[in-house]
């Protein structure tokens, strides 16, 4: 009788991870004997180690993060993950925008570096603008982003608290509005009148460079150049105390008033001695008007020595 064949014995083939769950294929063996592997991975094994061996663990981590070379390796992980994940900027393209500002910041000129630097971007489109030191970025972000106020503020450093602040306005026809400037100066005024300075074809030149690049009125007033000269004016008019309009003055100069008076400020009209070619009734809404030099003095003591007694 035949001797029948023995079974071979079955080996399995897979496992299952006891610390993820995940199914793994063994490795198939030449020779058999050993203990099969309990995790899919390296990775799984070290985790399970290191849960049972938590004390050990955290000195080696430990020891490990005092280095200093991986102490570098750390931060440059940590940059280039900031830098894709806020930004979506590569490091190619990080490092390309330092070397186009001359590693330099676009605020205060100081050396910046790949760690130094921050990030300036748009909160509404997300789009990165450039890259700033420290306190620029900060400055920039307390700012809420606003020329407005970034323009104010440059006014407010050039403030004098001491003297009654005038923002004299009036049209760049006026050549009389240095003369009324310098007369308030010489009685201890300070008085904002340097608009004058371009001249009174200041706006038909600009009005001339604006139709020769094709724009309309309203796209002018949107561009670079009147967008800073309002904001220089605007500022000056804001740190005033008061606002005085010397005739004859046109549209600007009755919005400019107007402005004021809307945002607290004394409005005055100063006639300079001059009837008015035409009557209006409207500004009867300043808060005084004053046809002499004299006039206008007397008012101004009287007004500054208000201000001087509430401060």
């Amino acid at each position: 009788m035949p001797e029948l064949e023995q079974p071979s014995r079955l080996v399995p083939s897979e496992g299952v991870c006891l610390l993820c769950g995940t199914s793994f294929l063994y490795k198939r063996r030449s020779q058999g004997g050993g203990t099969r592997r309990k995790w899919c991975s390296h990775r799984c094994g070290s985790l399970n180690w290191a849960r049972g061996n938590p004390e050990k663990r955290q000195a080696i981590v430990t020891k490990y993060d005092q280095q200093p070379i991986n102490k570098e390796k750390k931060r440059e992980r940590m940059r280039v993950y900031s830098l894709q994940k806020k930004y979506h900027l590569t490091d190619e393209g990080f490092q390309e925008q330092l070397r186009r500002q001359n590693f330099r910041c676009y605020g205060c000129r100081t050396e910046i570096d790949r760690y130094s630097a921050r990030v300036d971007h748009c909160h509404q489109t997300e789009k990165v603008r450039g890259l700033l030191c420290d306190g620029c970025n900060f400055a920039l972000g307390h700012a809420k982003n606003n020329p407005q106020t970034l323009r104010r503020l440059m006014a407010y450093l050039d403030y004098d608290r001491s003297k009654l602040n005038i923002y004299l306005i009036g049209t760049l026809k006026n050549k009389r509005i240095p003369d009324i400037g310098n007369l308030l100066r010489c009685k201890g005024y300070d008085v904002m009148d340097e608009w004058f300075t371009p001249g009174e074809l200041a706006d038909l030149n600009w009005q001339a460079y604006e139709k020769k690049r094709g724009r309309s009125y309203v796209d002018a007033l949107r561009g670079r150049a009147a967008t800073n000269i309002f904001s220089f004016d605007r500022s000056y008019l804001d740190h005033s105390d008061i606002a005085i309009l010397v005739a004859p003055a046109g549209k600007s100069a009755m919005l400019e008033l107007g402005y004021a008076k809307g945002s607290g400020k004394r409005a005055w009209i100063f006639l300079d001695g001059k009837e008015p070619d035409r009557y209006d009734v409207m500004p009867g809404l300043a808060d005084a008007i004053f046809k002499t030099e004299e006039e206008l003095l007397t008012g101004l003591a009287n007004f500054s020595g208000g201000v001087h007694e509430a401060g």
